[in-house]
Parts: C-alpha cells; structure tokens; sequence
C-alpha cells in the first residue's frame, strides 16, 4: 500500500520486453518468422462441376493438388493401372493401384496468366475505390490472355520401409526425375516410367514456372561462398532495418504439387 505522494517513480518498458511478455518465447523469432511470409497458396480441385457437392466428393478421391498461389493448371495419372476386378484403368493423382508390371504415368501442366494491373471493370463497378483499397490496395485477380511457360516438371520417388530397421538412404528420392520443358503457351506434356519398380512405391510431381520476381522469394537472401556454406544473411525485416527502396523481390519459379499415386508391388 502506498500513501499519498508515495507512488514508486514510473518507469518506461522496452518494447521487446511487452512483446515478450505478451506472445512468450516466439517474439525472439519475429525476424526470423517474417523472412518466411509470403503470400498464401491455393488448393485445386478436378472436380465434374463447380457445385459443393463436386467439389467435397473430389477432395475424398484426393484428387487434389496444391500451388504456390497462381492458378496453374495440373494433371498428373498413371496410365496402365488395374481396377478392383483387375481391369485396365487410368489412376489419377490422390489414387491407388496395384501391379506387378513398370507403372507408366503422363503429367500435363499450364502456367498461370499474366496479371493486367488494377481490377477488372466488373469489380471496380460493384465496389468502391476506398474498399478496393483497403481489401487489396486496388489490385485484384486481373488476369490477361498471356500465361507463364512452365519451366521444368519434377517428379518425386518415395519408397516406404521394408522393416522399421530398414535405413532411409535411397527411399526418398526429390527430385528422383527432371523434365525440362520447351517455352509453350500450351504448357508441357510429357510421359515417364518406373523401370525399377520393384516395392511399394509412391510418385508426386512439381510443376515448377519460369522465374518471375516474388516478395520473399528467397527467404533469408543467403549469400554462400564457393564451398556452399553461409556466410551471410540479407533478410527482409518489414521495418527500419531494410530499406525503404528494397522490396523484398526475389527471383523463383512458382509451383504447384500434385497428390500422390500410390502403386503397390504385385498384381490385385
């Protein structure tokens, strides 16, 4: 209790220490957190229709696969798999089959348009300046009739273990495959086996586009020197410690993944 007059001398906080108190030990990672924000990714769907009812039936086939957050397109299948009476079928991704014989797949990926700057008519008609300002600082999904090339497919390889003893060296494979793919408005197409099947084994593939600038694309913009180790690191702070000029902009190829395929060694 303290009588009048006799109230401690106030003291000033620190910053830090009301953030520490208040989000706990994660405030010590604020820095090293916002090197790794970058926009949210979208989930695709292949689905008969647009409809909810579409929509939930294909997200339990997993017929499914995720991207970096442009709107590529992806189809990734096995081409000579065998159904529950064991007849030919085509897997698509999120699937399951069985066989005894090299699985043999076809993967087709579109890049994703070009944006136009600004919003579309229709947008900037339904909404005001000031909400498209606060929704998205007057940009929005604009796209125009140009696409980005993809660059390259990779295809990943993971065999689970035989026996829990088994080592891990050699069963995960990423990238296991790399297809280079011709500059086409059309996308890439191409087609791949296993001749090596010989276990249980799981296939995902990356659609990977031409590089384009992306805030954050680099993370913590590490420089290496000639024998690969970090030397320095150049990270994106979001405050006083970068410079106002600096955007963050870094050179990546977006990406979108598929669902896995999921072949089990021996005929059904």
């Amino acid at each position: 209790m303290f009588g009048r007059g006799e109230y401690p001398a106030a003291r000033s906080v620190p910053a830090q220490d009301v953030l520490l108190g208040s989000r706990g030990l994660s405030g010590t990672e604020f820095e090293r957190l916002a090197s790794f924000w970058t926009l949210g990714g979208l989930v695709a769907v292949h689905a008969a229709d647009r409809s909810r009812q579409a929509i939930w039936d294909a997200l339990k086939r997993r017929e499914v696969y995720g991207t970096s957050g442009p709107r590529i397109l992806l189809w990734f299948e096995l081409l000579n798999g065998t159904d529950a009476e064991g007849g030919p079928t085509v897997v698509p991704m999120g699937g399951a089959t069985s066989m005894g014989q090299a699985p043999r797949f076809r993967v087709r990926a579109v890049g994703s348009f070009k944006q136009r700057p600004g919003c579309p008519d229709w947008v900037t008609q339904a909404l005001s300046r000031r909400r498209l300002d606060k929704l998205g600082s007057n940009e929005c999904y604009h796209p125009s009739d140009e696409r980005y090339v993809i660059d390259r497919i990779e295809v990943v390889r993971i065999r689970p273990q035989n026996s829990p003893d088994e080592s891990l060296d050699g069963l995960i494979e990423d990238a296991w495959q790399v297809f280079r793919c011709e500059p086409s408005q059309a996308g890439c197409q191409l087609e791949f086996s296993d001749p090596d099947f010989s276990r249980d084994t799981v296939y995902y593939v990356r659609a990977i586009e031409e590089d384009t600038p992306t805030i954050n694309g680099r993370n913590l913009r590490t420089t290496f020197d000639r024998d690969g180790r970090a030397v320095d690191i150049t990270p994106c702070y979001g405050d006083f410690k970068t410079e106002a000029e600096d955007q963050c902009l870094s050179l990546v190829g977006q990406r979108a993944w598929s669902s896995p395929i999921y072949v089990d060694y021996g005929e059904r």
